[in-house]
């Protein structure tokens, strides 16, 4: 009997919170300044942990103003202290550990005979680094760092994705891509015709989108996407 797996030749991921999780990173960078900013700014590194835990808490579209509001509590804020503070960390380089099963759900799939491909936003020297701290380098056939790429072709364009299937030769509705952010990740592999499925980690969990902007299918962790495929294969008519 032909397995509806057949029709699926590669399976794309997301990096940040899709396979670790990303404030790792943001706390790591925050215990390593913490003091030293307490210092500069007279205020102690619990205070400054403490504006920095708050920050984080409070962000609901990843990273981008996090130092802002980090000094903003501190009463400090100074675009020089700002700049510097995103400088020093994308050369932050941190270890760093994938979400529980990460590293298992991607043998199966290979295992299986998908092909694997990474897209991921962001600092691209950082971007890599974090792949190769986590050790899931290995896995990926193909890897799109967007941030090498004109702002116009990041995600959410379609451009990224239709790259990673180019260098596959793989056609896009014969691949799926596993994101978390349904402001971002799933609207241009949708575009293409690619089945899309959304894990529920991260801040963006729970995050109500356009049916345009949403995965069709949503799972709980990534280990969930063990035995998925089959069955999401049966809804490709939605597409």
């Amino acid at each position: 009997m032909e397995s509806p797996l057949d029709a699926v030749r590669a399976v794309g991921f997301d990096l940040d919170y899709t396979l670790w999780d990303q404030d790792a990173f943001a706390r790591s960078f925050f215990d390593a300044i913490a003091s030293e900013f307490g210092r500069r700014l007279g205020c102690g590194r619990s205070q400054v942990a403490r504006a920095c835990e708050d920050a984080l808490g409070s962000l609901t579209l990843a990273h981008p103003h996090l130092f802002d509001q980090v000094l903003n509590r501190l009463g400090a804020w100074d675009p020089r202290l700002v700049a510097e503070l995103v400088e020093r960390y994308h050369r932050h380089r941190p270890p760093a550990v994938p979400y529980p099963g990460a590293e298992r759900t991607l043998g199966r799939l290979r295992q299986a005979g998908f092909r694997l491909f990474l897209v991921t936003d962001g600092h691209p020297p950082t971007q890599k680094y974090k792949v190769d701290a986590l050790g899931l380098g290995p896995w990926f056939d193909q890897m799109v760092f967007t941030g090498e790429l004109a702002e116009h072709q990041r995600k959410p364009s379609p451009f990224p994705f239709q790259l990673a299937c180019a260098r596959l030769g793989v056609a896009p509705d014969r691949c799926v891509y596993v994101g978390d952010n349904a402001a971002c990740d799933f609207a241009g592999p949708r575009r293409l015709g690619m089945l899309t499925i959304g894990v529920s980690t991260g801040p963006f969990a729970g995050m109500e989108a356009d049916p345009g902007q949403a995965p069709h299918l949503l799972i709980g962790p990534l280990e969930d996407l063990d035995g998925l495929l089959g069955a999401a294969d049966a809804v490709r008519g939605v597409l």
